[in-house]
């Protein structure tokens, strides 16, 4: 398992009991995506594990601006 950091401007309350459907997913970036996010816009970071393609864990969730 790999844990990736995940951005998403979404506040996610609830993503530990619903991982592979949550809203985050509609608007995430990585890292190297952050230069497409306006700086306005609020961004929470989630750090989740990955087994493949497939997310299995959030152990971690921050606001970053």
């Amino acid at each position: 398992m790999e844990t990736i950091k995940v951005f998403s401007t979404i506040d996610d309350k609830n993503i530990k009991k619903k991982l592979s459907d949550s809203p985050i997913w509609g608007d995430a970036y990585t890292e190297d995506e952050l230069i497409h996010v306006d700086e306005s816009k609020k961004l929470y970071q989630y750090s989740i594990k990955f087994d493949g393609l497939k997310p299995v864990q959030v152990t971690k969730i921050k606001k970053v601006r």
